[in-house]
């Protein structure tokens, strides 16, 4: 089953949609590089997670995840894990890890852009419905990078709710030590 949204449109609609009314206001170089990153975004959270070690794609520490968990992650899209309070700590861990992996790998403009998107998710996800983080990056940094992500226009509005409720948990979390 395809996920809707607003109006009943899918996300790549409505990233195409925002779009075509950034490109009427002048806007173009903007909105081709968010069409380009939202569609990259989109492509990535919507395909089953690879997990099939021998496969090049395949998520690299795939079977250091309890096997509970890579059962449950068969067939399911990386936004149906980023966003599900029930999936594992070392799932979101292991995601952060491969969107890393993507960024340092020097992703071209916008598949380096959506693997920020859900690299951050990922983090998002663990100090959501774990109450951990999983990066070394302090609370106020992850403040700071929340607030950036949320003025997005082409990330998904159920991302941006993970990303909210990540940013206040960092807010209260700010100048407190660990």
């Amino acid at each position: 089953m395809k996920k809707r949204t607003a109006y009943g449109l899918g996300p790549d609609q409505l990233a195409r949609l925002l779009c075509m009314g950034l490109q009427s206001t002048g806007c173009r170089k903007g909105a081709d590089s968010g069409l380009m990153a939202a569609q990259m975004l989109q492509q990535m959270l919507s395909a089953e997670l690879p997990l099939d070690p021998s496969q090049p794609d395949s998520l690299p520490t795939v079977l250091n995840w309890p096997p509970d968990q890579v059962l449950a992650a068969a067939g399911r899209t990386m936004s149906d894990l980023l966003l599900d309070s029930g999936t594992h700590l070392a799932v979101f861990k292991t995601l952060k890890e491969y969107a890393k992996g993507l960024i340092r790998g020097g992703a071209e403009d916008a598949k380096g852009a959506a693997a920020t998107v859900i690299y951050y998710a990922a983090i998002a996800g663990a100090l959501v419905f774990h109450n951990q983080r999983i990066t070394e990056h302090s609370y106020e940094k992850l403040h700071d990078a929340y607030d950036k992500l949320l003025q997005k226009p082409w990330i998904p509005h159920e991302l941006k709710n993970l990303f909210e409720r990540a940013r206040t948990i960092c807010g209260e979390q700010r100048g407190k030590p660990g």
